[in-house]
C-alpha cells in the first residue's frame, strides 16, 4: 500500500529541552480522544460503586501527567472496559473496586520484573494484533450505537425520523452526523473537526438544560482519602474472579502488546520508549495508586491510541492537556457541575469515527493469512464479547493452520477506498534531550 503523506503539526524541538511538548489547536483536539469512552463510563462506576468522581477524575489526570513524562508521545489513558462494565451491571461496592485496582496491580508488576512478558509478546503475532484491534473497533461500532440509540443519547428528546421504511431516533442520526463531520474535517488544519463537535454538543446540552428539556445527573462531589475504602477477604476474592481474571488477556492484548505496536506505528522512532515492559509498570504503578485513592481501574490502550492520532496528536502536549481537561473535570465534580453537559449522541459518534479508524489499522496486512487470522479473532471476539475467546481461538488457527497454508504466499491488494480511508501516518523524528 503507498505511503501517503501528512502534513507534519509539530515543531522542531531544541536537544535540551525535557519533552516535545507543542500546545496548539490539533494538540488539543487530540487531546480529547478519550473523552468519548472515559466519561460515560467513570460517572456509571462513580454512581453504582459510589465512589467521589473528584478522586476518579484526578486519577486520571496525575496518570495522563505521568504518561506524558514518562513515554513523551501521546498515550491514552482509559477505563478497564470490562471491570468497569460487569461494576455497573452487578453493582459492586467501592471495596471491591479497590481490591480489584491494586490485584490487578500487582498482577501486572509481577509480569514486568520477571522474563514472562518477554516470552507472552511471541503469542502476539502482527496477525494476530490486528484481530484484536480489529475486535475492539467493532466493539467500539457496537457500543457507539447502542448508546445513540440509548435513552441517555438525547435525554429529554425522543424523536425518531423515518428513512426508506425504517425509523431511525434522532440520536442515531446526531451521532452520524458527529462522525461524517469528523471524517469530512480530517484533513482541516485551521479548525479541527473535533472542537467544533465537541463545543457544538456542548452548547446543545447546555442550551437542553437551561430549557428545562433534560437535567444533568448529580455526581458523588466529596473526594476520597487514599485507602478510604479498605476491602475484606470477601471482597478481595470477589475483585479477583469477577473483574480482575476477566480484565487480565484484554489488558495484555490491547492495553500492553497491541498498544505497543499501534503507537509505534503512528509515530516511529519518537515512541522508543512505549516498550511492553514499560506498559506494564505504567499499568501496574498506575492502578495500584487509583486502587488506593478511591479511583477506578485504569488501562493504555489502542483504540484511544488510534483517537488521539487521528484526531490531531502529535506530541506529549496533548496529554498533558488531556491531564489539565480531567482536572478541571474534578474541579467541576467538586462544585456538584455534571461532566454529561456534551450529549451521549454526540460521544457516540466520536466512538463511532474511532472505532472505523480502528478498523481499518487491518489494512496494514498484505497476506490473505493474515487477513483471515485477523477476521477470525475479531469476529469471535464480536460474537461471543469476549476477547479472550477470539485471541486463543485465532492464535491457535493462525499457527497451526493458516500460516502453513497456501493463503501465506497470496498478497492481498486493497482496494483505493481503504488507502484513501486509512493512510499510514508519516513517521515525525522527534529530537529529546
Amino acid at each position: 500500500m503507498p505511503v501517503q503523506s501528512e502534513k507534519t503539526l509539530s515543531v522542531p524541538v531544541r536537544p535540551s529541552r525535557l519533552l516535545p511538548l507543542h500546545f496548539d489547536r490539533h494538540e488539543l483536539a487530540g487531546s480529547i480522544g478519550d473523552i468519548g469512552v472515559m466519561i460515560p463510563l467513570a460517572v456509571g462506576v462513580a454512581a453504582v460503586a459510589q465512589l467521589s468522581l473528584v478522586s476518579v477524575f484526578l486519577c486520571v489526570a496525575a496518570s495522563y501527567a505521568a504518561s506524558a513524562l514518562v513515554f513523551r508521545v501521546p498515550l491514552p489513558v482509559q477505563p478497564m472496559k470490562v471491570m468497569a462494565a460487569t461494576i455497573v451491571v452487578l453493582g459492586l461496592s467501592a471495596p471491591v473496586v479497590a481490591a480489584a485496582g491494586v490485584e490487578v496491580a500487582l498482577f501486572l508488576l509481577l509480569l514486568a520484573v520477571t522474563p514472562v512478558a518477554r516470552h507472552l509478546a511471541r503469542l502476539f503475532p502482527r496477525a494476530v494484533l490486528r484481530g484484536i484491534q480489529l475486535s475492539v473497533g467493532l466493539l467500539l461500532l457496537k457500543g457507539s450505537l447502542v448508546a445513540a440509540n440509548g435513552a441517555k443519547a438525547l435525554p429529554g428528546l425522543h424523536v425518531s425520523v423515518s428513512a426508506g421504511g425504517a425509523r431511525l431516533s434522532l440520536g442515531l442520526l446526531v451521532a452520524l452526523a458527529a462522525a461524517a463531520a469528523l471524517f469530512a474535517g480530517r484533513r482541516r488544519r485551521r479548525l479541527p473537526a473535533s472542537l467544533v463537535v465537541v463545543g457544538l454538543g456542548a452548547a446543545g446540552g447546555l442550551a437542553l438544560a437551561l430549557a428545562g428539556v433534560s437535567q444533568l445527573a448529580a455526581v458523588p462531589a466529596a473526594p476520597a482519602l487514599p485507602l478510604a475504602h479498605l476491602p475484606s477477604a470477601h471482597d478481595a476474592w470477589l475483585a479477583l474472579f469477577v473483574l480482575v481474571l476477566p480484565q487480565l488477556p484484554l489488558s495484555l492484548g490491547n492495553s500492553v502488546y497491541a498498544t505497543e505496536d499501534v503507537v509505534a506505528g503512528y509515530y516511529g522512532a519518537a515512541a522508543r520508549r512505549v516498550t511492553a515492559k514499560r506498559l506494564l509498570v505504567s499499568l501496574g504503578l498506575m492502578n495500584l495508586v487509583c486502587g488506593a485513592a478511591g479511583g477506578m481501574s485504569l488501562c493504555h490502550g489502542a483504540g484511544g491510541a488510534t483517537a488521539h492520532y487521528r484526531l490531531g496528536a502529535r506530541t506529549a502536549g496533548a496529554t498533558l492537556l488531556a491531564a489539565a481537561l480531567f482536572a478541571a473535570l474534578a474541579a467541576a465534580a467538586a462544585f456538584g457541575i455534571s461532566p454529561l453537559l456534551v450529549p451521549g449522541a454526540v460521544l457516540a459518534g466520536m466512538l463511532l469515527f474511532v472505532g472505523v479508524e480502528h478498523c481499518l489499522l487491518i489494512a496494514d496486512l498484505t497476506t490473505v493469512d493474515e487477513v483471515v487470522c485477523a477476521l477470525l479473532v475479531a469476529v469471535l471476539g464480536l460474537v461471543v464479547s469476549n476477547l479472550a475467546v477470539g485471541f486463543v481461538v485465532g492464535w491457535a488457527v493462525y499457527m497451526v493452520a493458516l500460516r502453513r497454508s497456501p493463503l501465506q504466499h497470496m498478497v492481498l491488494r486493497w482496494p483505493r477506498l481503504i488507502e484513501r480511508l486509512a493512510p499510514r501516518p508519516s513517521h515525525e523524528e522527534v529530537e529529546i534531550g
